[in-house]
């Protein structure tokens, strides 16, 4: 073959398939170039093992502290600038280490530099400026055609010279190949391109490919990654820190449990060094030290890691950073919520977590926290892969955003020492908005965060309490709570809620019972009487007296008093529809949330009031669910003459929460 002929190479062959081409639709012809590219990786197929080979010809020397350089012309060139140029902020590799040559010096990179690429001579002069080291130092020479003058001329000196010769060319047989100046030749033949010799095509993409798996793999052999992690990034920009951050948390278990901040101060600590900070953190042991131990196995990872924390297990992929998590605690129960980026969402419930109530019990309210939400997280974790050891990792690096929401928050006044702990719990930055901690009441305004006229917003919960709070809209932080009322706890009273409800019912039932025992009322007892009398559980006695006060009082089986009232409510609101007394205790609780609590912020001379017109109600809490409830709700604010812009019931603030979080 006149391999100076043009026409013979397979990269000038014409292609049959496209010599119509500019005469049909421009789909027709994405279609015909997309269905060409598929031949490009196919090409690359017969080429692994001299790949493989040249890739341990490169490690070897790389290791050493050798360098790499490619050499092209035109459109090799610049895919030979490319690659070297991205290696050493990818891989923490020295720039000088990895040297992209292209004829015509560098303004050809960005403009092509006629007649370059024919003169070998400059191809000479080029390495002999580099003053090659023979020992160490290898020439990636690239040309498409496989006869460019400037590759060839590289590539012989290095050769003489005794430097590790590589050429990447995609035709076959080529002047490159034939020359015997290269140790490993690397030819893809991805055929005719769809626009005859124009090699930037599929030829350019066979040899992107070609250099992607020299220098990857070259990387790889050099214990520049763990695992498929490239630990031996150079966080030299935004992008980079918060990469190796991630990476951190995901190799390592002790720095999935810091906080970002944390994990700035490690890695500046170890030089920006990836490799180094997991070192670190995983032995205890100085920067220092870690360093020495890195060095003596060449500065491969898993080798450092082996000799002194063997089988560090990371986080599978398929759980980092997946999840949004929203959690409800309240006075009943703590309900958590995890949603996917598909809108899928599971739930976990453990008990209540009132800080009010607990507030000797802090740690036991984390602990109902965590409990409720590994119940949700269980659903999306095989069972078997569910270990103690393995949650704390779990926990620490699911979950990209978390908002938690617990009843007594403000009250106990314990926001500035949970939240940090909290945050570290499920590995978050606490001082970012990926994270955060309010009162559960604070949650309910994130329903309706998305509408863009913002309106005020007045959340009333009616469950085992009471609360009413008022928001409104700041352009810097969202919706702002900016009034309160209510929520003073059920020993001073939430009115309107459960705990009120079964107080009402059982003082009813007392006094009916008294009047008996007084002999002031002897007719039989009725529905709601006898039915909050079975719902405690209270015997009678030989001469026929009931003695609710002491069965409620008492504390057997460790029952709280609290949970045993507000049980009561229930059987009221079983009963109302069909029943004067408990439709009247229903009304009168609900008379006295709209009219004294939610009253406070309806008045104009309130903190923070707007319009009730322009306002909207969120109504939410176990309560507002019940129809005989609700129903007497509306007409009392009705008879009161609140008329909001619009009311709405929030069924499930946690599950609304966590899919707004996921977008």
């Amino acid at each position: 073959m006149d391999l100076g002929n043009l026409a013979n190479l397979q990269t000038e062959g014409v292609n049959p398939r496209t010599v119509n081409i500019d005469r049909i639709s421009t789909l027709e012809m994405c279609t015909i170039i997309n269905a060409d590219d598929h031949k490009v990786s196919e090409s690359v197929t017969p080429c692994l093992p001299a790949i493989a080979g040249a890739i341990d010809g490169l490690a070897l020397r790389v290791r050493r502290g050798g360098r790499v350089i490619y050499v092209g012309a035109g459109t090799s060139g610049r895919l030979g600038v490319l690659d070297a140029s991205e290696i050493p902020p990818t891989f923490a590799a020295p720039r000088e280490q990895f040297v992209g040559l292209i004829a015509g010096g560098d303004a050809a990179i960005r403009q092509a530099q006629e007649g370059a690429e024919d003169d070998d001579h400059a191809g000479e002069e080029d390495m002999r400026n580099l003053n090659l080291n023979p020992e160490l130092d290898s020439i990636i020479g690239i040309a498409s055609s496989g006869r460019t003058p400037y590759v060839l001329g590289c590539l012989a000196f290095g050769k003489n010279l005794g430097c590790l010769t590589i050429g990447v060319v995609c035709a076959e047989p080529s002047a490159i190949g034939l020359s015997g100046n290269v140790d490993f030749l690397i030819a893809p033949v991805p055929g005719p391109e769809v626009v005859t010799g124009s090699t930037r095509l599929k030829a350019g993409t066979a040899t992107k490919l070609v250099l992607n798996m020299l220098s990857t793999g070259t990387m790889i052999r050099t214990g520049k990654t763990y695992g498929n992690m490239m630990v031996d990034l150079q966080a030299s920009n935004l992008k980079l820190k918060q990469r190796s951050k991630n990476i951190l948390k995901r190799l390592s278990s002790k720095c999935a449990a810091m906080a970002d901040s944390d994990l700035d101060e490690l890695l500046v600590k170890c030089n920006c060094s990836v490799k180094l900070a997991i070192l670190v953190a995983e032995t205890g042991n100085s920067v220092e030290t870690c360093k020495r131990d890195l060095q003596a196995v060449g500065g491969i990872l898993s080798k450092a890691l082996d000799s002194v924390v063997p089988n560090i297990q990371p986080v599978s992929d398929e759980f980092v950073r997946k999840f949004a998590l929203c959690i409800d605690g309240g006075g009943t129960k703590c309900a958590a919520v995890i949603a996917d980026a598909a809108g899928n969402t599971t739930r976990g419930y453990a008990g209540p977590c009132n800080l009010t109530d607990n507030i000797a019990n802090v740690d036991g309210v984390v602990s109902t926290l965590i409990e409720a939400t590994k119940n949700a997280l269980k659903q999306h974790i095989p069972e078997e892969k569910v270990t103690a050891s393995a949650w704390k990792a779990y926990l620490q690096t699911v979950f990209h955003s978390v908002w938690i929401g617990v009843a007594g928050l403000d009250r106990a006044g314990l926001k500035d020492s949970l939240t940090p702990q909290l945050g570290k719990t499920f590995g978050l930055d606490h001082t970012t908005a990926a994270f955060r901690l309010t009162s559960d009441v604070d949650l309910l305004p994130a329903v309706v965060s998305a509408k863009e006229n913002h309106p005020p917003v007045i959340v009333l919960i009616a469950g085992t309490g009471s609360v009413a709070m008022r928001y409104n809209w700041d352009q810097d932080q969202g919706y702002v709570r900016v009034a309160r009322s209510g929520g003073w706890g059920h020993i001073l009273g939430d009115e309107g809620g459960g705990y009120s409800i079964g107080r009402e019912a059982i003082q009813f039932t007392l006094d009916v019972l008294e009047q008996r025992t007084l002999g002031l009322k002897s007719q039989d007892l009725g529905e709601l009487e006898l039915a909050v009398i079975n719902k405690l559980g209270c015997p009678t006695e030989e001469d026929g007296s009931i003695d609710i006060l002491t069965e409620i009082l008492s504390t057997q089986e460790g029952r709280h008093i609290k949970t045993r009232i507000a049980g009561i409510a229930e059987t009221v609101l079983r009963l109302a529809p069909g029943n004067d007394a408990a439709m009247s205790i229903v009304k009168l609780q609900v008379s006295r949330l709209i009219n004294k609590t939610l009253a406070r912020l309806t008045d104009n001379r309130s903190k923070g009031f707007s319009a009730i017109i322009e306002s909207e109600l969120v109504l939410t809490g176990g309560l507002m669910k019940n129809v005989a409830y609700s129903e007497a709700l509306r007409k009392e604010l009705e008879q009161s003459g609140l008329h909001f812009r619009s009311i709405r019931l929030v069924e499930d603030v946690a599950e609304s929460v966590a899919k707004g979080l996921i977008l």
